[in-house]
């Protein structure tokens, strides 16, 4: 299995998942800022990741090539959502998984982006059906997130 992890940063997820996944299993750990790809690498990521620079809306990935996505804290960052995940659907495989975790628009905390770029469940859960996603999962997370879990129909 493939799973792709968008928006990885410095490997926060990177490195459990390519635990999980083991050595059969391969991770894309990819990022727009080459300067948090540089911290996953210095933290010495296991064989089976792949180290992938990607600009915000492409990805030098093959079509249909991945089971999975995780999309963590980064859905409220894009700047054309709908473009992001038309890629997103390019390079998943059909019944492929997506899991979207995110900041609520909750009270201000010490952490996360302002409220005012936050991104509610609901719009998030609209967006995602409306551009062909079928959402399995969609709940609050915590005290000031949502999580989102989808897939693509099956060809």
């Amino acid at each position: 299995s493939t799973l792709l992890d968008l928006g990885c940063g410095n490997g926060f997820f990177t490195f459990p998942a390519a635990a999980a996944m083991g050595a059969d299993g391969m991770v894309i750990a990819a990022d727009t800022s080459e300067q948090m790809l540089q911290l996953l690498r210095d933290r010495n990521p296991r064989d089976n990741v792949q180290i992938l620079k990607v600009a915000e809306v492409e990805m030098d990935v093959d079509t249909r090539s991945v089971d999975g996505a995780v999309l963590i804290n980064i859905y409220h960052e894009f700047s054309n959502r709908k473009a992001n995940f038309v890629e997103l659907k390019r390079v998943l495989k059909p019944g492929g998984k997506l899991m979207v975790l995110d900041w609520a628009p909750v009270a201000e905390s010490l952490s996360g982006p302002p409220v005012e770029h936050r991104v509610d469940l609901g719009t998030a859960t609209g967006e995602l059906e409306h551009w062909g996603f079928t959402i399995e999962t969609n709940e609050p997370f915590a005290s000031e997130s949502w999580l989102i879990i989808a897939s693509l129909a099956k060809a």
